[in-house]
């Protein structure tokens, strides 16, 4: 959900010779988020198609990770010359995520009192960008923090959800200490060890929190909304960046080292899916401790082939419809969700309409999304260049 990688490219002579995968745009990025932003309405609404289990497409919320980790990190370490590098990062990134996020909640605020709506108190931790680190806390059993409802009947009906903003509190909140960190280490190899480092200690404290945090507490998203407990997935997009401003690798080298990650990654979270079955997945105690990790790794070594424009995955990538939706993703992630409640009790209602309901949405929050980019966030974003111009180079390092 980020801007495309401020960098260069060399091009070599020999097709199959070493080369700097570094690029101002990769065409099948776009694609990367529609197929992201694809899984994650799926595993929503998809259950309801009866054609499919949508048990494990929330890791599109991962691959999202991963992607912004390796944009965000780029632009970060090619701009560490500039010497308005916290104030064109920050300017940038309120212009393309705050117009959506806080138009939203204004407009919220507008119709509460003419339509009666109720808003949790946990409501405004979101609009902090905070409702992550307090929503695990919540007493789910007695209420969920993050409904939006309204009067029917003598009793409240839940209409709206913004539960699954989840993962742009934890976007922002990584936006709001990365930065300072490249910019005080600097050195690109430090900050890999610092990518490493911090992932490790991530596991840890999943495992720690496994152990010691109390049975409700973990059925409350403690471990799979918190920032300090899935900052590995960005930090592992960070850490891909930074090795490839400091390489040449060929075609060859490149396939090898996405399939390195790839396989063994899916390999081993398959094996601790199966070996601790019956847990559910955001319940298995492997998932929730060393899978986070792995699913990480799986979805760089698959950003790995997008980057390679031949390659049989960055073709599909680059296919029209999924790299249209990849360029409204912000916007349809934002919206894609936001009545479940009601549609899934719509569902339960018609069962005539099951497999039509999920259809039609996808089709109107497709529209929303584009009408949203083309008409509101557009003029936001011109405003870039503007307010915060960068210098379009990259920075090696050794």
């Amino acid at each position: 959900m980020g801007d495309i990688a401020v960098a260069g490219e060399s091009k070599p002579k020999d097709a199959d010779a070493p080369r700097f995968w570094v690029r101002p745009y990769y065409s099948s990025l776009n694609g990367l988020r529609g197929l992201a932003v694809a899984m994650v309405f799926l595993h929503h609404f998809g259950g309801s198609l009866h054609v499919f289990t949508d048990e494990y497409l929330w890791t599109g919320v991962d691959l999202f990770f991963v992607l912004s980790g390796f944009l965000i990190t780029g632009i970060l370490y090619d701009s560490l010359d500039d010497p308005h590098y916290f104030r064109n990062f920050y300017v940038r990134r309120a212009l393309r995520i705050f117009p959506i996020f806080y138009g939203f909640f204004l407009v919220l605020a507008v119709l509460t009192p003419i339509l009666h709506l109720h808003l949790e108190r946990g409501i405004l931790a979101f609009v902090f960008y905070f409702g992550n680190l307090t929503v695990p806390f919540a007493d789910l059993l007695r209420h969920n923090p993050t409904v939006i409802s309204m009067m029917h009947h003598g009793s409240l009906m839940e209409v709206g959800n913004v539960g699954h903003l989840w993962s742009l509190c934890v976007e922002e909140q990584f936006y709001l200490i990365w930065p300072t960190v490249v910019w005080w280490v600097r050195d690109r190899r430090r900050l890999m060890a610092v990518c490493v480092l911090v992932a490790l200690c991530t596991i840890v404290l999943r495992i720690l929190l496994l152990t010691y945090a109390t049975e409700s507490e973990l059925g409350q998203y403690l471990i799979h909304w918190s920032t300090y407990t899935r900052c590995d997935t960005l930090l592992i997009g960070a850490w891909l960046a930074l090795f490839l401003r400091g390489r040449e690798l060929s075609p060859v080298q490149l396939r090898r080292m996405s399939m390195g990650l790839f396989w063994p990654a899916t390999a081993g979270l398959a094996f601790g899916i199966v070996e601790w079955r019956g847990h559910g997945v955001l319940h298995n105690p492997f998932v929730i401790t060393v899978g986070y990790t792995l699913i990480g790794l799986a979805a760089a070594g698959f950003l790995l082939r997008a980057l390679d424009d031949d390659s049989l995955v960055a073709r599909v990538l680059r296919w029209g419809p999924l790299s249209g939706l990849g360029a409204i993703s912000y916007g349809f992630y934002f919206f894609h969700a936001i009545p479940s409640y009601p549609l899934h009790r719509l569902a339960d209602m018609h069962p005539a309409l099951t497999n039509v309901i999920p259809l039609a949405w996808f089709a109107v929050t497709v529209g929303l999304a584009w009408l949203s980019f083309h008409f509101y966030e557009t003029p936001f974003l011109r405003l870039k260049k503007v307010l915060a111009p960068q210098t379009k180079r990259v920075k090696e390092g050794a």
